[in-house]
């Protein structure tokens, strides 16, 4: 049996490296790692902590969207300290023109998810208070719109978003 550690890194396929990496290090904060014009890929990470958690590979600008009930990754989530980092990363997608699909408190976590300029969806997150969780039925299945984020579509939009 394999035994991972941690999944380590994502790759993610874009039209457009350039604009891509403006946006994965401009909104999302994340430092270059390396640029790699050969292959045409970019390789990011918080903090510096690893060689990359992220990897964008470019497949050109007219690459379609897969549909919206194939197989295959739902979304990419990155955590954050806590619901001050998260209101902050709400304000700060909101001055970059970044849509919001929907800001909810699922319990375990709180999350807003938003696509990037592809239309790979994002999620940032804290972890929910243990007191907070405990209140609710079933702490992964909350469907409550943020406190702070009111002028976020509610779950139903956000459903009618996901499915396109």
């Amino acid at each position: 049996m394999i035994r991972p550690e941690r999944i380590g890194h994502v790759v993610i396929k874009v039209r457009d490296l350039e604009r891509s990496a403006r946006f994965y290090s401009e909104v999302m904060g994340l430092q270059i790692m390396k640029m790699e014009p050969e292959f045409k890929m970019g390789f990011f990470a918080s903090n510096g902590r690893d060689h990359h958690e992220i990897a964008a590979m470019e497949v050109g600008p007219d690459a379609p969207l897969p549909p919206s009930h194939a197989i295959g990754l739902s979304h990419i989530a990155f955590r954050l300290r806590d619901e001050a980092h998260l209101r902050a990363a709400y304000d700060d997608l909101k001055a970059h023109g970044v849509k919001i699909i929907t800001a909810i408190n699922h319990g375990v976590t709180k999350s807003v998810y938003f696509r990037d300029p592809d239309g790979n969806q994002l999620e940032v997150y804290c972890d929910g208070l243990p007191d907070e969780v405990a209140k609710f039925p079933d702490p992964y299945a909350g469907m409550e719109k943020l406190d702070f984020a009111k002028d976020a579509p509610d779950f139903m939009e956000a459903i009618r978003e996901l499915s396109k």
